[in-house]
């Protein structure tokens, strides 16, 4: 049976590694970024040069509409999701704690903690009509120590 993988942040450094491994051991590739023009490019390139199935979608940060019809545009195009990679996060840089304003904090929480929430649900869904499948969150070195002038990344 084929195994498919959607990965988050998937077109550059950490994320596009990941996408490459899972190419390599014949995953079908779903590939999200902020940028569709750069997903469906890497999506491309990474089918050219791996022999696998790769779509990228641009994703809209915190939209749960945009996160439902990802998920059925897979489901649609004939696939499901086994494997949910959360590598992308908004790193709140220079946000000092007296400073920052409500609103940019929460836009790191809302990324980083209510994003992945919908995007988890979605592959969970699938998943779960599949018998079962994996979510990893690609963590930070902020889970062990904080980082200054990173209030919101930090607590997220």
């Amino acid at each position: 049976m084929e195994k498919s993988v959607f990965i988050t942040g998937a077109t550059v450094n950490t994320g596009l590694g990941i996408a490459e491994k899972f190419a390599k051991e014949g995953y079908n590739l779903f590939l999200g970024s902020r940028n569709a023009e750069n997903a469906e490019k890497t999506a491309k390139e990474l089918s050219e040069k791996y022999g696998v199935y790769a779509k990228g979608y641009g994703m809209k940060i915190f939209d749960e509409e945009n996160t439902k019809e990802i998920f059925t545009d897979i489901k649609n195009s004939g696939y499901s999701v086994d494997t949910l990679v959360l590598n992308a996060a908004n790193l709140g840089i220079r946000q000092q704690f007296f400073d920052v304003s409500i609103d940019d904090f929460m836009n790191v929480i809302n990324t980083n903690i209510g994003w992945n929430f919908m995007l988890s649900r979605e592959a969970a869904i699938q998943m779960k009509e599949n018998g079962g499948g994996s979510i990893v969150f690609v963590n930070s070195n902020t889970a062990y120590r904080a980082i200054p002038d990173r209030i919101a990344y930090s607590a997220s």
